[in-house]
């Protein structure tokens, strides 16, 4: 077997080159899957060395968050300490205990950071992100999800906390950006300017793309002090290795080669001027092209 024919079509019998045929294609996704898989285990063997290395700044996203707001008529929030604080612990939290959820493993809620940060509120919602590079993805993907833009657009919020923090999570680096929104107790007897019983406080996270139903401020959670980053995560480096970057150079690459070796493979086709009944080389690179664009698009943030 020449190694000429693993490139371009056979000489006499003019069948496609090795690398295009049925066989390679499955060891193509053989490898691609393998390298999936392998990189999970090496995340899990070596915690930190693999993740994403985000430019995300908490004033910026504060930013984006009242343009956003502003745009769609709304009035802007106000930064809160105690919401900053808030936010922090439950990224914190999320790393301590190594989950992704609204909810801990040990039945923290979000609710009690804000109580144990001393915010007393009438209204509070909570956005969650964790993998993009920088602030503008993290506004425009909650922005795209119909329940954290209703969180993100919530009329009845005053104020904002945000946290951004980095850490070890599931294995991989990974930034966490935490947005927590409130509307202080105190607020209902400023704009009655009578004392007042306050309703019961009214709570609503994103999840899933569902909106949870308001609870009744005495089923929150009393637990102790939020915990934060245990000792030991590591420091972050330029030795990061970005898993999902390396993913879609791989997967362009490949697609890259077929591509190549299609437009090979239909020049000289056509030189020979042979007729083959198998060739559909532009509805394969038709294909190609909108696997490589879809390729392109993706990215590797997560919300909740």
């Amino acid at each position: 077997m020449r190694i000429r024919n693993f490139f371009l079509p056979h000489p006499k019998t003019h069948q496609k080159a090795h690398l295009l045929s049925w066989k390679a294609i499955l060891i193509y996704l053989l490898l691609f899957t393998s390298l999936r898989f392998g990189i999970g285990e090496y995340a899990k063997l070596q915690p930190g060395v693999l993740g994403v290395t985000s430019n995300i700044g908490q004033k910026e996203v504060i930013s984006l968050t009242n343009a956003q707001r502003v745009a769609h008529g709304l009035s802007e929030v106000r930064e809160n300490e105690m919401l900053d604080k808030a936010a922090e612990a439950k990224a914190k939290n999320m790393f301590a205990e190594d989950y992704w959820a609204h909810y801990s493993p040990s039945g923290k809620d979000p609710w009690g950071f804000i109580q144990r940060a001393g915010y007393k509120f009438l209204y509070a919602g909570e956005n969650l992100a964790r993998n993009f590079y920088t602030s503008d993805e993290v506004v425009d993907a909650w922005m795209a999800s119909p329940s954290h833009r209703d969180n993100l657009l919530n009329a009845k919020y005053q104020e904002i906390g945000i946290a951004v923090v980095e850490g070890v999570l599931k294995g991989q680096k990974t930034t966490l950006v935490v947005q927590e929104f409130g509307t202080p107790v105190e607020s209902l007897a400023d704009a009655t300017k009578t004392p007042a019983t306050p309703p019961a406080a009214e709570k609503t996270i994103s999840i899933d793309n569902d909106v949870l139903p308001a609870r009744n401020a005495s089923q929150s959670e009393a637990d102790g002090p939020a915990e934060g980053i245990a000792n030991g995560v590591p420091t972050f480096g330029f030795g990061t290795i970005d898993p999902f970057v390396t993913m879609k150079s791989v997967g362009l690459v490949v697609l890259g080669l077929l591509a190549f070796l299609l437009i090979l493979d239909l020049i000289i086709i056509r030189t020979r001027a042979v007729f083959r009944v198998t060739s559909r080389h532009l509805p394969h690179l038709a294909m190609l092209g909108a696997a490589a664009s879809a390729l392109v698009s993706m990215h590797p943030g997560s919300i909740l």
